[in-house]
C-alpha cells in the first residue's frame, strides 16, 4: 500500500508542477476530457460516500485513494500530450517501460543468482516478478508486443526501431513463463487490434512472425528443461536458465536478420509486395477476415461451448503439473463463483451497493469454494456488487468513454499520428478486456499504463475536436483557469486523502516492529499515533488490543478489538480475536457469541468449524 500513496502523491506533485509551469492555460479542452475527469471524479465521489455503510471506513479510503491516483495520471498524461511531438514521447515510453517490466520478469528468472528478488526462484513456475502476480505480467507482455510494433516502424529514432524488434522475442519468452492465459489474451487482443486499424498491418504481421520465429528455440529449450520450467530452487535451475538466455540470444539475431530482410523487401517496392500490400489494405478483404473470424468463433462456441462451460465452471482449483498445459485450460481457476458471489451481493443492494471494499465480506459469507479472496476478479461486477447500479454504470461508463475518444482519436487522425493512436487504443482496449476477467485495476502499475494512454488518446481527440471550428475548439479563458484552479484543489484533497493512510500503514508497520522488540511503550505510541490520523480506521485498534492482549490485559484488549469492530462490522477476524480474548478473560457465553457471528460472516473458515466441534 505505500509504494502505490507514495506513486499518487508523487503524481499529483507532477500535475502541480504542471499547473505551475502553464499547461493548464495552453491545454485544449473539450466533451472528451469533461466526460472522463467527471467520471472518474464521479467514482471517487461514490466511492468516499459508500464509506457510510460500506461497514469499514478503512477500506472504502483506499479504494478512493486508487481511484484519485488514476485520476492524477490520467490529468498529468493530458496536460503533457498537448501537441504531436509530446503524444509520441509519451506513447514511447510507455512502450519502453512496459519492456522493461517484462526483461526484469525474464532476468529475474534466466540469472537468478544475478537478479536477485524474494519472489523468484523455487517461488513456483509461474513468474511473479517484477508486479508481484503472473496475469499482470503478462497482460504486461502483451500490450508490449503491440506498442514494440508500433515502435518498429513509428519510433522517432532508426535505433529504437531495431532495438524494439530485438526485444521481442524477449517479451514473448516473458510470456511463456507467466503461464497466464490473460496475458495470452491480452496478446491476442492488442496485437489484433492494431493489425486491424494499421495501414502498416503487412509489415507489422511479418515483424510479429519474425519474432515469434526467433522465441520459438528458446521455449522448446524451456520445455526440455523441467528445473527451469517449474522454478526449481537448485543449482540446475540456475544452469539451465544460462542455457535458455544463450538459446534466446540466438534466436533474437535470427529476428533482427529475418526484419532486415523485410525492410529490403519493402524498400524494393517489388510488384508482388505492391500486391500484397494492396490486398493487405483492401476493406473487402479486412471484412471477409473479420466475418470469417466471427463465424468460425460462433461455430467453436456451438461445438465447445458445452464442455467449455463445464470446465470454466468447475470448483476444481488446480495447476497442472506440466505448466504449460494451463495454456490449454479452460478452468476459471474460481472466477465463477468470485462472480456469482458479485452478481448476489448486488442483488442484496442494487441501488448503492455494499460500499468501496467490501467484496471481500461478501465473499467470505457467500463463498462456496476454500480461498481467500479479495476482489470479484472482475472490475465491472465488482464495481456492480460494491457500488450498486450508480458505480457499475459509472465504470462501464468510463471505459466506454475513453474507448470512444480513443477510437475517435484514431478515426480521425491520418499519417503517423494515426497509427500511433491506433497502438494506443489497442493497449488500453486490451486492459478493459481483460479488467472484465482480472483484478487488474487494483494494480496501480498496470492501472497506471491504461490511464496515461487514454489521457494521451483524450488529449488527441480534444485537439481534434478544436481543429473543427471555432464552436468546440477553443474555451474560454476561465475554464482554463478553472481547470487550473480546479487542479491545484485535487491536488490538495487528494494528498490529504493518500498521506492519511500512508502515515497510518507506516506507524502500524513501526508499532509492530517496536512490539517484536519487546519495547512496548513505543509500540502503543506508535499505535495511538495511527489512531489519531484515521481515528475512523479499525487497524490502529486492532494494534492496541493485540498489545494489551500481550500485556495480559483482557479487558482493555476486548475493549479496544470493540471499538475495532465498530469500525468494521462485517470482519469475521475482529470477531474471531475478541472471541479468543474474551475465553482468556473467562467469560465464556461472550466468546461463544462472536465465535457465531464469526461464522455467519464466514461460514466455511475452518478455525470456526474446527472450534465448533
Amino acid at each position: 500500500m505505500s509504494t502505490r500513496h507514495f506513486a499518487g502523491l508523487a503524481v499529483w506533485l507532477v500535475v502541480v508542477g504542471l499547473i505551475v509551469l502553464g499547461a493548464a492555460s495552453s491545454a485544449t479542452l473539450a466533451r472528451p476530457f469533461y466526460w472522463a475527469t467527471g467520471l472518474i471524479g464521479g467514482l471517487a465521489l461514490l466511492s468516499a460516500a459508500s464509506s457510510f455503510w460500506s461497514g469499514s471506513v478503512e477500506l472504502s479510503v483506499i479504494e478512493v485513494d486508487r481511484v484519485l491516483a488514476y485520476l492524477g495520471i490520467f490529468l498529468a498524461a493530458f496536460l503533457i500530450a498537448q501537441t504531436s511531438e509530446r503524444r509520441q514521447r509519451c506513447a514511447e515510453g510507455i512502450a519502453i517501460a512496459l519492456a522493461l517490466v517484462a526483461l526484469l520478469g525474464l532476468f529475474s528468472r534466466l540469472l537468478p543468482h544475478v537478479l536477485e528478488v524474494g519472489n523468484a526462484l523455487g517461488t513456483g513456475p509461474r513468474l511473479r516478478y517484477p508486479l508481484g502476480y503472473w496475469n499482470a505480467n503478462g497482460a504486461v507482455c502483451g500490450m508490449a508486443i503491440a506498442m514494440l510494433l508500433w515502435m518498429s516502424r513509428r519510433a522517432a529514432w532508426s535505433a529504437l526501431r531495431w532495438l524494439s524488434v530485438a526485444v521481442m522475442p524477449a517479451v514473448l519468452l516473458t510470456l511463456y513463463f507467466t503461464y497466464s492465459r490473460g496475458g495470452l489474451l491480452a496478446l491476442v487482443i492488442a496485437a489484433t487490434c492494431l493489425l486491424a486499424l494499421s495501414r502498416d498491418r503487412l509489415w507489422l504481421l511479418i515483424t510479429l512472425a519474425a519474432g515469434l520465429v526467433g522465441v520459438v528455440p528458446a521455449i522448446l529449450a524451456v520445455q526440455d528443461r523441467q528445473a527451469l520450467a517449474d522454478n526449481v530452487a537448485s543449482q540446475a535451475a540456475v544452469d539451465q536458465g544460462v542455457t535458455v538466455l544463450l538459446i534466446l540470444l540466438a534466436g533474437t539475431v535470427l529476428t533482427l536478420l529475418l526484419f532486415a530482410l523485410s525492410r529490403r523487401v519493402e524498400r524494393r517496392e517489388g510488384r508482388l509486395t505492391g500486391k500484397a500490400l494492396k490486398v493487405s489494405r483492401n476493406p473487402l478483404m479486412l471484412r471477409g477476415v473479420a466475418l470469417t473470424a466471427v463465424v468460425a468463433a460462433i461455430g467453436l462456441a456451438v461445438i465447445a461451448g458445452g464442455n467449455a462451460w463445464r470446465q470454466f465452471s468447475s470448483p476444481d482449483l488446480y495447476f497442472p503439473s506440466d505448466p504449460k498445459q494451463h495454456f490449454a485450460q479452460l478452468s476459471g481457476a474460481g472466477r465463477h463463483d468470485f462472480w456469482r458471489v458479485a452478481l448476489d451481493a448486488y442483488g442484496e443492494k442494487p441501488v448503492l451497493g455494499h460500499g468501496a471494499g467490501a467484496y471481500e465480506f461478501s465473499w467470505e459469507q457467500h463463498r462456496s469454494i476454500d480461498l481467500a479472496v479479495h476482489d470479484a476478479h472482475s472490475v465491472y461486477l465488482e464495481a456492480f456488487a460494491e457500488l450498486g447500479t450508480i458505480g457499475g454504470m459509472l465504470v462501464l461508463g468510463l471505459a466506454g468513454i475513453l474507448l470512444w475518444s480513443g477510437f475517435g482519436a484514431w478515426r480521425f487522425a491520418e499519417g503517423p499520428e494515426r497509427e500511433r493512436n491506433a497502438v494506443l487504443f489497442a493497449v488500453i482496449l486490451a486492459f478493459a478486456v481483460g479488467a472484465a476477467f482480472d483484478w487488474f485495476w487494483e494494480l496501480a502499475g498496470l492501472g497506471a499504463v491504461f490511464f496515461l494512454a487514454a489521457g494521451i488518446l483524450v488529449g488527441a481527440r480534444c485537439n481534434q475536436l478544436a481543429a473543427k471550428g471555432p464552436q468546440i475548439a477553443e474555451p474560454p479563458e476561465r475554464r482554463r483557469y478553472g481547470l487550473a484552479l480546479g487542479g491545484l484543489a485535487l491536488a490538495w484533497i487528494a494528498a490529504i486523502a493518500l498521506v492519511g493512510p500512508l502515515l497510518v500503514d507506516r506507524e502500524i508497520k513501526a508499532s509492530q516492529k517496536a512490539a517484536a522488540d519487546g519495547s512496548i511503550g513505543n509500540a502503543i505510541g506508535h499505535a495511538d499515533t495511527a489512531r489519531s490520523i484515521e481515528p475512523w480506521a479499525a487497524s490502529p485498534y486492532v494494534q492496541l488490543g493485540l498489545i494489551a492482549e500481550y500485556q495480559g490485559d483482557y479487558p482493555e484488549a476486548i475493549r479496544r478489538l470493540t471499538q475495532a469492530i465498530h469500525r468494521e462490522d462485517r470482519n469475521w477476524q475482529l470477531y474471531y480475536l475478541r472471541s479468543g480474548m474474551q475465553e482468556k478473560a473467562g467469560d465464556g457465553t461472550a466468546a461463544e457469541a462472536d465465535l457465531e457471528r464469526a461464522r455467519e460472516l464466514n461460514p466455511r473458515e475452518p478455525r470456526l468449524q474446527a472450534s465448533a466441534e
